[in-house]
C-alpha cells in the first residue's frame, strides 16, 4: 500500500472482528513506532502491549467506561520517560517533548496498522492514576495514549476535513489571498520556473530557427 494510500484509509475503528492480531504483525507495529523520530533522538518511550481480557476490561474502565476498547484484540499502551527527558531538556522535555515523542510514535502505528490491513484507534481520555496502578508503571513514567487495535469490523463515516485554503497561511499567521492557486505557485517558484523553461525554449527555438536562416542565406549565396 502506498503511504498516501494509508493516510486516506486511516479512520478511527471502535469496533474490531473475534480475530487476534498475529505476532508478525505486533513486531511490525513495535518496529514502526520505534522508528519514529524523538527529541534529542533519545527515544524515551516504552510499549506496553495487552492482550488479556481482565486487563483490557480495567483499562476500559479507566477510559471513562469506553467499552468499546475491551473488545479489541490488541492495545498498545505508549508510555513516556519523562524522568529522562527532563534530565536532557528540563521543563519543556517533561510537559511537552515527552507528548510530542509519543503522538509521533502512536501516528506511526496507526499509519502501519493500515497498512497491514488493521484497524485503530487512537485514545488520550483516560485517568492516568489508574492506567498506571493497572500496568504498574513507574512513577516517573507517563501514559501518554492507549491505541486499540484489530480486524475492523466498523464503518466510520468519511472524514470532513477543512479546505487547504482555510489552513495554510504564507510567511506569517493570517497572511490570506484571493487567489490560492496563483499565490501558491508565485510564493514556492514553480511559476517562476515555468516561465523560466519557457523563455528558454523561445531564445533556444530561435536561436535554431535564426541558424537556419542563415544557412539557407549562405547556401544561395554560393550558388
Amino acid at each position: 500500500m502506498e503511504f498516501g494510500e494509508c493516510i486516506d484509509k486511516r479512520r478511527s475503528v471502535r469496533k474490531f472482528l473475534d480475530k487476534q492480531v498475529s505476532p508478525d504483525d505486533l513486531i511490525d507495529l513495535i518496529d514502526a513506532a520505534r522508528k519514529a523520530p524523538s527529541s534529542g533522538n533519545l527515544q524515551s518511550w516504552k510499549f506496553i502491549c495487552v492482550k488479556n481480557q481482565n486487563n483490557k476490561n480495567e483499562i476500559s474502565d479507566a477510559c471513562f467506561q469506553q467499552n468499546w476498547i475491551s473488545q479489541a484484540p490488541l492495545l498498545i499502551v505508549v508510555v513516556s520517560q519523562n524522568d529522562n527527558l527532563k534530565r536532557h531538556y528540563g521543563v519543556r522535555g517533561d510537559v511537552l517533548y515527552s507528548i510530542q515523542d509519543a503522538a509521533l510514535a502512536s501516528q506511526n502505528i496507526l499509519l502501519k496498522a493500515t497498512e497491514l490491513g488493521l484497524g485503530s484507534c487512537f485514545v488520550s481520555a483516560f485517568e492516568e492514576g489508574m492506567i498506571k496502578r493497572i500496568l504498574k508503571i513507574p512513577d516517573a513514567l507517563r501514559p501518554q495514549s492507549i491505541i486499540a487495535i484489530g480486524y475492523s469490523d466498523d464503518r466510520p463515516k468519511k472524514k470532513i476535513l477543512e479546505n487547504i485554503e482555510a489552513i495554510t497561511y504564507f510567511e506569517s499567521y493570517g497572511e490570506r489571498v484571493e487567489d490560492w492557486d496563483e499565490a501558491f505557485y508565485q510564493w514556492s517558484g514553480i511559476m517562476k520556473k515555468n516561465v523560466e523553461a519557457i523563455l528558454n525554449k523561445i531564445k533556444k527555438t530561435s536561436k535554431s530557427l535564426k541558424d537556419k536562416i542563415k544557412e539557407k542565406l549562405e547556401k544561395r549565396k554560393n550558388e
